[in-house]
């Protein structure tokens, strides 16, 4: 029995919470993966950079905000294998960036609280990032 080799894949993305306790979610674009599911903002992890380096990139890419380093907290994680790969999704919180996010990559941002978080469609793997959050906030 041959065995497939699948790869590994990290994803670092963030839960922006604001003043009103409200995390920000962004619509996946038409075309993408999951397209029209609602997701936190982050994305791959290049070989070259630590997860709290991407989330940094990433944010800035999709939704035009700044966030130092000093300003991440790492809340949890999540796993999705399929045939093609097995992705580990590292979930990170920040109550202070430097803007208010624009839509870049996403078709939508919206700000929602964390109690009708179940309302909005995700990928699979959200879903324990999603409870997380809410037993953060809730």
């Amino acid at each position: 029995m041959q065995i497939t080799e699948v790869k590994n894949q990290i994803v670092a993305t963030i839960a922006l919470i604001n003043d009103e306790n409200k995390i920000l979610l962004g619509k996946r674009p038409f075309g993408k993966t999951f397209e029209n599911l609602w997701e936190f903002p982050g994305g791959k992890v290049k070989s070259n950079e630590t997860a709290e380096e991407a989330v940094i990139r990433e944010v800035k890419e999709e939704i035009n905000i700044d966030i130092k380093m000093n300003c991440l907290a790492p809340l949890t994680f999540s796993t999705f294998n399929s045939k093609k790969y097995n992705l580990v999704i590292l979930l990170f919180i920040s109550r202070i960036w430097d803007s208010e996010p624009k839509r870049i990559f996403h078709s939508e941002l919206k700000w929602v609280k964390a109690s009708e978080l179940n309302d909005y469609s995700m990928p699979p793997a959200n879903k324990n990032l999603k409870s997380s959050i809410q037993d953060l906030l809730i």
